[in-house]
């Protein structure tokens, strides 16, 4: 929505009469004295009156607070991420080593570039959780996980690094 009150405080600042600038934008001066007086929702020549301005259509339009021309824009919104997942989540240790073979499979990465590979990693490695979580730690890649009593036979194994 337009913001009558940065309008009129740009026009004084710029010396600008509302004739003077529905002149120069090629509007009526009924068009600024709606917009000025808060009547106006906005107006198609909102790009032109902020060039006339020197200001932004952003900030006449409240979305940012910096008049100057060359305002940056505002931040993009955070995105998020909706997640739906029916998984139920293993126990805390299984939890555990998969984020330790996270880590492993990540060397060099440190502070902030580590946080934001396992942010982007953890949907994908918690959606692929099936089951137990079955840690194979061995010196040669023949041997056979051991399946905890409690694991379900049926289920597929699946070998972690």
């Amino acid at each position: 929505m337009f913001n009558g009150d940065r309008l009129r405080n740009l026009m004084a600042t710029r010396g600008l009469s509302q004739s003077e600038l529905a002149r120069r934008v090629g509007v009526s001066q009924t068009t600024i004295a709606k917009l000025v007086a808060g009547r106006g929702y906005g107006s198609k020549h909102l790009h032109r009156i902020a060039r006339e301005l020197r200001t932004t259509p952003a900030y006449l339009t409240g979305e940012i607070d910096d008049p100057e021309e060359d305002a940056p824009p505002p931040p993009p919104a955070p995105t998020v991420q909706m997640v739906m997942m029916p998984v139920a989540l293993p126990s805390e240790e299984a939890l555990a080593r998969m984020f330790e073979g996270l880590l492993e499979a990540l060397p060099g990465l440190e502070g902030p570039e580590l946080a934001r590979e396992l942010a982007t990693l953890l949907p994908t490695a918690l959606g692929s959780v099936r089951g137990p979580l079955i840690e194979v730690r061995s010196e040669t890649d023949d041997a056979q996980p051991v399946l905890p009593d409690t694991a379900d036979a049926a289920l597929p194994l699946r070998r972690r690094a």
